[in-house]
């Protein structure tokens, strides 16, 4: 035997030890399937969402086309309807080429004979014959355009502009209610200036005056005159000075276009074609989410895959509500009519929605206040708060919510006063230094005064040491010769002290060496006949009362009787059923972007989506940790492998001299 065949160095350390972090990274991988599930959850939850604002912004333009949408806010059937489609109009006229009808929402529906016997024309002038347009000279000075009666507007006319074409402009731009132009007439002196009124009509009708000197004379004479519309609708006869006239039945414009020999019959009805239109293109936005949610919550059996919102809740149950708000009994004193089915819309089995165009167009054609009325509900605008005061000395200031309407007497029982400390003493002049103390507030002033000081000076001193501390109170004399301070405020919560380092003697201040301290007085009365709670110039109502909170401040000039408040609170709108009402308020429930449904649902998963993130980012590096240890046991057995390998080499060398010695 000449060798030893047992090991073989060379591990592939890196491979092996990635296959076992493959291994270990399971955990992982189920955290990414389910942090990739539940993203596919939010981005359809969010497309779920945006699917059902457009159905609520349908709700509104497919119903009002353009109009602001009275669904925003609680407000009676009328208006609601005067502005839906349910108010739209066809206006038609048997002979548009005399007469074209236009109606606006809600006109009345009825027919017109409509007779033409003039159409409004606007007064035209034309000047003189001119050669050239921008050579020959007009003469120099103003024109005084006057139309119907508007102020006059006077034009000036210099070498700068005196010629046709100048006119021309200066006219134009001086926007006096005329339009000038240049017109040819194929003469020899070809050019005219002609002018036309901006209106028809005689009201319209103008004057010009030329005030010109010099050069070619305009000579402007009339060449057509300002002629009034004269016409009949159902034998009434009309004067206006428009040929378009939407001032003679409400919400119907009429365009007269040609005299008539015979009445024109213009027929006003409801334009069923709109109403429908408009209920349609509803139902279209709302069958988009419902195929949308079938999508998203199916299972497919022959893939045997469900959607990524299957037996998702809120999927589940904004769909139910929907359904829902579309299908419930309403009850309305506008319409006997109670479910949308009794006007043609009903629910297939697959959720979606479908209208019986035949039936609707019945119930349109026989009662189209009716099926308005089921669709837009009816309601009340709230009120906004109100406060009315009889007595100019008066002012609102606050009410609480326990404050209630009424109207309520002020009478005042007594003023208000402010704090007033007094001297002790009747002084003309000081008979020795003194210094005053002064509190007010946190702020202590310090008045040096000096023997001598008259009263007049003792005053000047004590004010100007108040100012400079920026106190709120002045000294005066009490009307007897003594020291008064006073605050600038009122009420209990004013407050003063003075105190002297001399005694209250003759020839002194007064204050004396014991501090003087003087507190303000609040108003006092009663709201209501109750006594009322006083603070300054202000009386508030005391509680358990009707008149509880309501502040008032008063600019107080005697006691006695200060008039009534009348108190208002605001109130909120009211609103009873209409189907569409029910499902606008459920729509905007459900994508609230803060407390909705859908936004809980899709936070929910977001935070779960984070903290599967935070598990994955963990257990990535503690992974990362055990690779590294994993590297470094199979390096150092893949070194020990190859020094076994050395030394079964060497033993396989020793073993083969040792077999030749012993075959010598």
């Amino acid at each position: 035997m000449s060798s030893i065949n047992v090991i073989n160095s060379g591990l592939d350390v890196q491979t092996l030890v990635d296959q076992l972090i493959k291994l270990e990274r399971a955990p992982i991988e189920r955290f990414e399937r389910q942090t990739t599930n539940l993203q596919s959850k939010v981005k359809a939850l969010q497309s779920f969402n945006t699917k059902l604002s457009t159905l609520l912004n349908k709700l509104d333009n497919a119903l009002y086309k353009g109009e602001t949408a009275l669904l925003n806010v609680p407000a009676g059937f009328a208006r609601r309807f005067a502005k839906s489609i349910f108010a739209v109009r066809n206006a038609s006229s048997s002979d548009e080429s005399a007469v074209l009808a236009v109606a606006a929402k809600g006109a009345s529906v009825g027919s017109y004979a409509v007779t033409v016997s003039s159409l409004a024309k606007a007064r035209t002038e034309a000047s003189a014959n001119f050669a050239d347009t921008d050579t020959t000279r007009a003469g120099t000075g103003t024109i005084v355009i006057q139309v119907g009666t508007k102020d006059a507007v006077t034009i000036n006319i210099d070498e700068t502009n005196n010629t046709l074409e100048g006119v021309r402009a200066a006219i134009n731009n001086a926007n006096a209610g005329v339009s000038a132009t240049i017109l040819n007439d194929g003469s020899s002196s070809p050019y005219r200036l002609l002018l036309t009124a901006k209106g028809t009509g005689t009201a319209n009708a103008f004057t010009v005056t030329e005030n010109l000197t010099g050069g070619q004379a305009l000579n402007l004479t009339e060449t057509q005159a300002a002629v009034d519309a004269q016409f009949t609708v159902n034998g009434i006869s009309l004067t206006k000075s428009s040929n378009t006239v939407s001032d003679v039945i409400s919400g119907i414009t009429f365009t007269l276009r040609a005299t008539t020999a015979a009445p024109v019959e213009v027929t006003v009805e409801a334009d069923t074609d709109a109403a429908i239109a408009g209920l349609k293109e509803l139902i279209d936005a709302y069958n988009e989410v419902a195929s949308f949610a079938n999508s998203q919550a199916r299972y497919n059996a022959e893939t045997k895959q469900a959607g990524i919102l299957a037996g998702d809740a809120t999927l589940r149950n904004t769909i139910l509500k929907i359904q829902d708000a579309l299908t419930r009994q309403i009850t309305s004193s506008f319409t006997g009519l109670r479910y949308v089915g009794e006007v043609g819309l009903r629910f297939n089995t697959d959720g979606s929605m479908s209208l019986d165009e035949t039936k609707l167009r019945s119930a349109l054609e026989s009662d189209l206040t009716g099926v308005a009325a089921l669709f837009l509900g009816d309601g009340a605008a709230g009120t906004a708060e109100n406060i009315s005061l009889s007595d100019p000395r008066v002012t609102y200031n606050s009410k609480t919510a326990a404050t209630q309407a009424g109207t309520y007497a002020v009478e005042i029982t007594g003023l208000a006063q402010p704090a007033s400390a007094v001297g002790g003493q009747t002084i003309s002049s000081l008979a020795q230094d003194e210094t005053l103390t002064i509190t007010y507030g946190a702020v202590q002033t310090t008045v040096d005064l000096l023997s001598g000081d008259s009263l007049t000076t003792v005053l000047d001193k004590i004010n100007a040491a108040l100012a400079g501390n920026g106190v709120a109170a002045a000294a005066s004399d009490d009307g007897t010769g003594r020291i008064m301070v006073t605050t600038t405020g009122y009420g209990s919560s004013e407050a003063i002290t003075v105190v002297s380092n001399v005694d209250n003697i003759a020839g002194s201040t007064g204050f004396g060496t014991t501090p003087t301290t003087a507190t303000g007085t609040d108003i006092a009365g009663s709201i209501n006949g109750n006594a009322a709670i006083g603070s300054g110039f202000t009386l508030t109502g005391a509680s358990g009362n009707p008149e509880e909170g309501l502040g008032l401040t008063i600019a107080q000039s005697a006691t006695g009787g200060y008039g009534t408040v009348t108190f208002t609170p605001a109130t909120a709108g009211e609103e009873s059923d209409g189907i569409l009402v029910g499902l606008r308020t459920m729509l905007k429930s459900v994508t609230d972007p803060l407390s909705g449904p859908i936004h809980r649902t899709t936070d929910a998963f977001n935070n779960t989506i984070k903290n599967l993130d935070q598990q994955i980012s963990k257990y990535e590096d503690r992974l990362e940790v055990r690779r590294q240890q994993l590297l470094q046991e199979y390096t150092r057995a893949d070194q020990a492998l190859k020094m076994m390998s050395v030394l079964q080499s060497s033993l396989s060398n020793q073993l083969g001299t040792l077999s030749q010695i012993t075959q010598k």
